[in-house]
């Protein structure tokens, strides 16, 4: 876990959830911007990503670890003593949605960009027939993902420094594929649980990872006060690496910005 602080005065938090196969050090931009606008940043590497070690690369026993990984995070915001959002990325934000229908937790808001709710884009169908005997017998065996790089975001930078990238993981193990599966599946079965908080949901009308109608009919099955929904047409699946991220950084923190008016502070 790291902790960004700004320099400006501070007015919330954010912890940052990353996707899946990817690592913070992804998130510099977004970190930055953050911070320039008056937050304090939260974030780690989820386990068996990034630099984490607690499981080998690729591979998790539970889904319950990662919970238990951004409890930590969100906790460790609470020192701040400001209001707090949880911002999650694709896996990232299944992990938040899942991790909020089992605990309750103080957050200012949910921001949610790209949620994994189901895949568009899955492994080879030998892989998907296999992972399920593989997962009792063999858990830690792995195979490769394959989604290709070129379909994650139209930015040419971000897809060139991803090729060269020595922890990016592209081989996942069964037990990791399967509990993905499993949390997915879990969401809108307990859709009732999820609390009464503000949630911004945005999407990429050009996402070849998951499936965006999933996280519209999860988004309409809600019943909060406070609900916001984005489409991005032209974007892909990392609406934070697209050409039009500075775009979406504004309509995100001006989701921030508005709850903070809310609650009563002075932005």
């Amino acid at each position: 876990m790291w902790k960004w602080e700004t320099d400006q005065t501070a007015q919330g938090v954010i912890v940052i959830i990353h996707g899946e196969l990817e690592h913070h050090a992804r998130y510099g931009w977004l970190i930055e911007m953050w911070r320039s606008k008056g937050y304090h940043v939260i974030m780690g590497d989820l386990p068996g990503q990034g630099m984490a070690k607690r499981t080998s690369r690729g591979h998790i026993d539970s889904f319950e670890q990662y919970i238990e990984e951004v409890q930590k995070w969100v906790e460790a915001s609470y020192q701040f003593d400001l209001p707090v959002f949880i911002l999650g990325h694709g896996m990232g934000g299944l992990i938040a949605v899942r991790m909020l229908q089992q605990m309750r937790l103080e957050i200012a808001g949910l921001i949610l960009s790209s949620p994994t709710f189901a895949l568009r884009f899955t492994p080879s169908k030998v892989s998907h027939v296999l992972s399920g005997g593989l997962n009792k017998f063999a858990p830690e065996h792995k195979f490769n993902f394959d989604f290709p790089i070129e379909h994650a975001t139209r930015n040419k930078e971000i897809i060139d420094l991803d090729k060269e990238d020595s922890i990016y993981v592209h081989r996942v193990s069964v037990r990791w594929y399967r509990e993905i599966l499993m949390a997915m599946k879990q969401v809108p079965l307990e859709n009732k649980n999820f609390p009464q908080i503000p949630v911004l949901l945005m999407q990429g009308g050009e996402d070849y990872l998951v499936e965006t109608a999933v996280g519209k009919k999860w988004f309409r099955d809600l019943d909060l006060l406070e609900m916001h929904y984005k489409e991005w047409p032209q974007c892909y699946h990392e609406l934070f690496n697209e050409p039009e991220r500075d775009e979406i950084f504004a309509f995100t923190e001006s989701f921030t910005r508005n709850r903070l008016r809310n609650i009563g502070y002075d932005v």
